[in-house]
């Protein structure tokens, strides 16, 4: 079955001993049928690392198996990060845009937000923002607190506010599962996707209680708004594939189709 990757990343430094680079995700494509892959643009000012946008671009524009979400520096250089949003936009290149929410300072409240919505809309595209615990920016800075983890319900302002943008929260914003079907179900443009729910060394067990998220989600919100995400190379894509086969056993093939490949199809036009 036919499938587009939403939610993965690139780089050419090994990531646990694993490649990363376009090559190694295309391998993966090819082995789980899918069709493309949205590798995201990082932006990482706590590590100092990244991989920016006219980078991802360059190793991308020739590779139309690919497609990239754009992002940016939103504390320190905010407006050459809109700048260069706005030229993948004009180049056709921009798919959307993600923001490194938990790993970055960023006031959602703040006319900035309003920007990058302006860009969202006049591209027609989603914005998406990393949701749930961010354990990395954990164990690098040892201070965030729960209440500087963005849940869905942080966000359903500019969803209800902008009902032409598409919100994608990622991660099924875990831990925060009952908050993101609650904010699911008020908003028709709002999903999540089940990227990076379990990384590659989570025990059997957390990868059984991963699926029983993703049939938790399935059975509260329907199979129109969640997309299918592997967060490579931190989820594998046979993982994430086992997830949506057993969370969704009991559903039918257009279901099944709608989390694999359309309801990606649709926001990405």
């Amino acid at each position: 079955m036919k499938k587009i990757d939403i939610h993965c990343h690139t780089t050419k430094k090994q990531i646990g001993g694993r490649s990363a680079t376009l090559e190694s995700i295309y391998q993966e494509m090819n082995k789980y049928e899918i069709e493309k892959t949205v590798v995201l643009a990082t932006y990482f000012p706590h590590r100092g690392t990244g991989i920016t946008n006219f980078r991802l671009f360059n190793w991308i524009r020739d590779k139309p198996e690919f497609l990239m979400f754009g992002s940016l520096d939103f504390e320190h250089y905010f407006n050459t990060g809109i700048n260069e949003l706005n030229e993948l936009g004009e180049l056709g290149y921009l798919s959307g845009i993600k923001l490194y929410t938990s790993y970055q300072n960023i006031d959602l409240k703040s006319n900035k937000i309003n920007e990058l919505v302006k860009v969202s809309r006049n591209f027609k595209v989603p914005l998406m923002f990393h949701c749930g615990y961010s354990y990395s920016a954990m164990s690098t800075l040892g201070k965030i607190a729960i209440t500087d983890v963005v849940k869905a319900s942080d966000l359903e302002f500019l969803a209800k506010d902008n009902p032409d943008v598409k919100i994608i929260a990622s991660h099924l914003s875990k831990p925060f599962l009952k908050d993101l079907t609650e904010v699911v179900k008020r908003n028709n443009n709002f999903y999540t996707d089940m990227s990076g729910v379990v990384d590659f060394d989570s025990t059997k067990q957390e990868k059984e209680e991963a699926v029983l998220e993703v049939k938790s989600f399935l059975y509260e919100c329907g199979p129109n708004k969640l997309l299918f995400g592997t967060d490579f190379p931190i989820q594998s894509h046979e993982d994430s594939v086992y997830f949506v086969e057993e969370a969704m056993k009991g559903f039918n093939e257009l279901d099944k189709m709608k989390v694999y490949y359309h309801n990606a199809r649709r926001l990405l036009k």
